[in-house]
């Protein structure tokens, strides 16, 4: 036999000055009519309660089930319809149908409090819901469009082949690199420049292999310090052994 779920907070028994909040009997509690006691409160309430006393048995509910707020705000609703549909189903002309309507009115009140916070589209007319799931898929298919459009302008420059510098030559090639920054033409100055080191050592790390090993760009940040005058710990000093080549101008 299946365990009822107690959503809703009962007074304790013999206890004649409970929350106004809490459901239930002072004497006979009957836990199986619990839906009966948290809607006959309803009833009798003003607009004004209706956030608080959802909230009261909200607090109650969650703690014995932390993430149960979904789940307690589809059955308050789904017993709040119920209701609302027996009290449509009753014959029109019985002595109870006055009380009946104001009862039904006080509940589709109180559902209407509850769209505020229906977070899960629990009480969105079907129509809606697919209207508004067609508005974030067309928004999802836009943003799959830009991001491919930005995906392909970001990878149009990369090769399937890296140039490989010979095992034991990084230090000699990257020699080079730094003499092709530090170049000056006799017009108008520099030959190349750039504002910090970076488009160097993500050049390295991108384009090229070092004895068929990828070059992580870590290791080719350490031979760039972004201050020359201030060279962090891992920085990578070129030994003069290493320093093969020197490029001057051809009439220099």
């Amino acid at each position: 036999m299946l365990m009822q779920t107690h959503y809703f907070k009962f007074r304790h028994r013999f206890n004649f000055t409970p929350h106004r909040y809490e459901v239930g009997n002072p004497i006979f509690q009957n836990k199986a009519l619990a839906d009966n006691f948290f809607l006959l409160k309803i009833y009798r309430f003003t607009e004004a309660d209706f956030e608080p006393y959802y909230n009261f048995h909200l607090k109650s509910y969650l703690e014995k089930h932390p993430s149960g707020k979904e789940a307690f705000f589809h059955h308050v609703s789904d017993i709040i319809n119920t209701r609302i549909d027996y009290f449509n189903r009753q014959n029109p002309f019985s002595s109870n149908y006055a009380s009946n309507t104001t009862n039904a009115m006080k509940l589709q009140s109180f559902l209407s409090f509850m769209k505020t916070i229906d977070c899960w589209h629990r009480l969105d007319a079907f129509e809606s819901v697919i209207a508004e799931k067609d508005r974030e898929i067309d928004k999802l298919n836009a943003e799959v469009v830009e991001l491919n459009m930005l995906l392909k302008e970001a990878t149009k420059y990369d090769v399937s082949e890296k140039v490989n510098i010979t095992k034991g030559n990084i230090a000699a090639f990257i020699h080079l690199i730094k003499q092709i920054s530090e170049l000056i033409t006799p017009e108008c100055g520099r030959l190349v420049s750039s504002q910090t080191q970076a488009p160097w050592y993500k050049m390295i790390a991108k384009y090229f292999k070092h004895g068929d090993k990828d070059i992580s760009i870590d290791t080719a940040r350490n031979y760039f310090p972004a201050q020359k005058d201030n060279k962090p710990a891992k920085f990578i000093e070129i030994a003069e052994r290493d320093k093969l080549y020197r490029i001057v101008r051809k009439d220099g």
